[in-house]
């Protein structure tokens, strides 16, 4: 029997259950589904998928995360399922090195695909037919909404008689600060699906699934609103609660000469998280800079690094984590040494990470200084220069561990990059990072001009 006849003789809504009638039949261009967790989004999608290839056989489907290695244990795994689901598993050949799944009638393909690539995604052609759906799973991740744009592009080109384009985003609604809540939530749009899910949709919950939501609800309301419901927000406890931009971010103003300057960071092919810093004369830190890309080799990892680098001086020292002088497979190398080799030599950080994130914590801690006028001010230990967005983004909405209040959620791993950077610098830099010195008239003077060159002028001088 061919897969369309098996789709035909199955009742949709008792595979697909209730809540997702609307996007299911949408023909809309873009379908944007925020969710609580198992709110049943990614696997609806994932049949969903299977469905539109056998329904239009001149299509193919993109599947999309931010990184490429972790889509086998997610949408490749999900669409498996889907398949069997809808008892069309064995019409399909499923390969996973590299993944790819074939629908063997036709040889209609679902391709994968990350950012962290991505010109192996501008680059996807078809044999025939036309690229008709995409599907962004996690779409949280993608921070950067050219990034979105650009896997748009991927989706060009003409159509069969009869055939549309969908872009499908799902994720969980961590923060309303996201581009995606601007473009898709925000506005009315025919060509937009945006709608929110939540569990309370998923009949095929167990009784202790449900009494765990009903707990969540008595004894975490807030973050019930999200991780229940569905709601725009940090789902679960926010670990640095006393973060707060408006006395954490400051404008960026010239550093001057005297202050001394340090780089820290996180380094794996996911992702290089860079941070530049100054310290003043009375041990303030301040975050002048971020370097952050995915999908770096070492080599491109330096020369980012060098490039990026917002001072002067061309030599510092970088902090970076111990496990940077492991040895590579490849080369017998350390890491640090292929770092060194390109320029960029690292100091080894402690990795204790409760001690860590403690150091964090003393650097946010917010107080009162008095000023020479006699006015007081809300301070902090730490200032963060406005234009380390992702920075400040990472710090406001990362979790801690439900299993240990103290320790930072490895998950999303997405946020846990930078902050894990400004770790290797905190660790190594205690409050009080050095006795105030004696500071000249020539420090204070130099300091004060340029803070306020800083507030008056607005002036960006660092990246």
């Amino acid at each position: 029997m061919k897969a369309a006849d098996v789709l035909n003789n199955i009742y949709l809504p008792d595979k697909v259950g209730k809540g997702y009638g609307t996007m299911w039949r949408s023909k809309c261009r873009y379908v944007a589904v925020k969710g609580s967790r198992r709110s049943k989004k990614s696997k609806t999608q994932a049949m969903k998928l299977i469905y539109q290839l056998i329904k239009y056989p001149l299509s193919h489907a993109l599947v999309v995360r931010r990184y490429y290695n972790t889509m086998k244990d997610s949408c490749f795994k999900e669409l498996k399922w889907a398949a069997r689901n809808l008892g069309v598993y064995d019409k399909f050949t499923f390969k996973e090195s590299p993944l790819e799944i074939t629908f063997n009638e036709t040889g209609q393909q679902i391709y994968f695909r990350g950012l962290d690539d991505p010109l192996k995604i501008t680059s996807v052609t078809v044999e025939f037919g036309a690229l008709c759906w995409l599907w962004i799973e996690e779409a949280f991740e993608i921070e950067e909404e050219k990034d979105f744009d650009m896997l748009n592009e991927s989706m060009m080109g003409s159509l069969p008689d009869g055939y549309y384009k969908q872009t499908t985003l799902t994720f969980n609604p961590w923060s309303e600060g996201t581009w995606i809540k601007a473009r898709f939530f925000d506005r009315e749009d025919p060509n937009v699906l945006a709608m929110t899910t939540n569990y309370l949709c998923n009949e095929w919950l167990s009784e202790e699934d449900m009494q765990e939501f009903e707990e969540m609800k008595r004894t975490r309301p807030e973050r019930y609103k999200v991780a229940g419901l569905g709601g725009w927000g940090v789902d679960g406890c926010v670990y640095y609660e006393e973060f707060d931009k408006s006395v954490h971010v400051v404008s960026p103003f010239p550093i001057p000469a005297h202050w001394r300057k340090y780089r820290s960071i996180d380094y794996g092919l996911d992702a290089l998280a860079g941070l530049y810093y100054a310290i003043d004369t009375i041990g303030d830190v301040y975050v002048v800079s971020e370097v952050y890309q995915p999908g770096l080799v070492v080599s491109d990892a330096c020369a980012a690094l060098i490039e990026g680098n917002p001072f002067p001086e061309r030599d510092m020292i970088t902090y970076a984590p111990p496990d940077l002088w492991s040895r590579t497979k490849d080369t017998g190398k350390q890491v640090s040494e292929l770092f060194y080799e390109n320029g960029v030599p690292l100091v080894s950080s402690s990795n204790a990470r409760i001690a860590g994130w403690m150091e964090i914590h003393e650097r946010l801690k917010v107080m009162e200084r008095r000023a020479e006028d006699g006015e007081i001010t809300k301070t902090a230990r730490i200032h963060i220069f406005s234009c380390c967005k992702n920075l400040i983004r990472t710090l406001s909405t990362i979790k801690a561990d439900e299993k240990n209040i103290n320790d930072v959620a490895t998950e999303p791993h997405e946020l846990t990059h930078l902050p894990d950077s400004l770790r290797y610098f905190c660790v190594q830099h205690t409050v009080p990072a050095v006795e105030p010195k004696e500071e000249t008239e020539a420090d204070r003077l130099a300091d004060y001009r340029s803070r306020r060159l800083g507030r008056k002028s607005g002036i960006k001088v660092y990246r």
